[in-house]
């Protein structure tokens, strides 16, 4: 986003790219981390403490493409997986990887980072869990300027690749280490979302990522940082009495330098059926649909389909920033994979579901 390919183009739509892209620079240069429309699966991206805490075993892979409308496509990748260690205990540890790339426009400005983290969980009583967590990782950034053309490098009326760019990067590459950690309250009368129709789970956590500031440039001599960012987050699932209805509303906040973005939704999950609770031939199944809305960005709309120990989610984002004038209101599409052990609905016990 640091640079675009440039075409032949009137005086008018020459400084309205200017613009566009400028704008996008600025939001680009601040706040900086990538994120996907489909937070709740993305969870080890915004809280290193949900490591382990509400499943044995958890694997999702994510893919985000989007601005097809407005240059090159963005196109982003993430595969996370994280386990429960020492079941047997009362308190018990959870282990987390995390790994995403992410490749933007003309430029190729691609980012890869992978990190590791480490929750303890404590047991404070049947249905409340705290846990807190560290995150560490190693990220890349690299950007390819050999086809880029530059607004200097036109002579008025002509593009010239003879003229200078008056860019003066330094690297096309660098890398740094990356720290955050995290606190999160977990309750719930589930094991994990949600069975009964009476059942109540809510998470809610707070982290940090970035708080050494690492050098964030391609310019050697540049003072430009990773601002340190916050992130406030919380879900719930609560179960309508005597319906296959289930009410989800989530949130999340993102402080990062100068950047705020606020994301609440909500999604409602319809049962479709429950697990049989001793043959295990009928597996439960349940399809959910609804939105966030990222305020002064976007309006996402998102669907889901969950059956026994799989899900797949769907998302698209709706441009309503000023940038629809150009992106015709449209964002991108993201898909998600999760597969989860236990299943996501819950053990069955005398007829009500354990949360463990």
């Amino acid at each position: 986003m640091n640079s675009t390919k440039t075409i032949s183009l009137s005086v008018y739509q020459k400084t309205l790219l200017c613009v566009l892209f400028g704008a996008l620079i600025s939001v680009a240069s601040v706040a900086q981390d990538i994120h996907f429309s489909q937070f709740d699966e993305t969870q080890l991206q915004l809280e290193p403490a949900d490591a382990g805490v509400q499943h044995d075993v958890r694997i999702v892979t994510n893919y985000k493409n989007q601005w097809q409308t407005v240059g090159s496509p963005y196109k982003t990748f993430a595969l996370s997986g994280d386990a429960r260690l020492l079941r047997a205990k009362k308190h018990h540890l959870g282990l987390g990887i995390d790994f995403f790339s992410d490749n933007a426009g003309d430029a190729n400005l691609k980012s890869t980072q992978v990190n590791l983290s480490l929750s303890g969980i404590i047991n404070v009583s049947e249905f409340s869990k705290i846990s807190a967590g560290l995150m560490t990782g190693y990220s890349q950034r690299s950007i390819t300027v050999d086809n880029l053309q530059w607004g200097s490098q036109y002579d008025g009326m002509n593009y010239n690749a003879a003229l200078p760019t008056g860019e003066t990067a330094t690297a096309t590459a660098f890398n740094f280490v990356d720290l955050g950690a995290g606190i999160q309250y977990s309750y719930g009368n589930s094991e994990m979302y949600i069975s009964a129709n009476d059942a109540r789970r809510i998470n809610i956590g707070v982290s940090i990522f970035h708080p050494h500031n690492p050098t964030y440039t391609f310019y050697g001599d540049s003072k430009e940082i990773l601002h340190t960012k916050y992130v406030f987050h919380g879900n719930a699932a609560i179960g309508v009495k005597n319906t296959n209805l289930v009410l989800k509303p989530s949130y999340i906040v993102f402080m990062q330098g100068a950047t705020r973005e606020i994301t609440p939704g909500l999604t409602f999950q319809y049962i479709l059926q429950e697990g049989s609770k001793y043959t295990k031939n009928k597996k439960p199944a349940a399809f959910s649909i609804g939105g966030y809305y990222r305020m002064q960005d976007a309006f996402i709309a998102v669907a889901k389909f969950e059956y026994s120990n799989y899900a797949i989610g769907f998302s698209y984002d709706v441009n309503l920033s000023k940038l629809k004038t150009v992106s015709k209101a449209r964002g991108g599409f993201e898909i998600s994979l999760r597969f989860i052990s236990p299943s996501a609905f819950g053990k069955r016990i005398s007829g009500k579901s354990k949360f463990i």
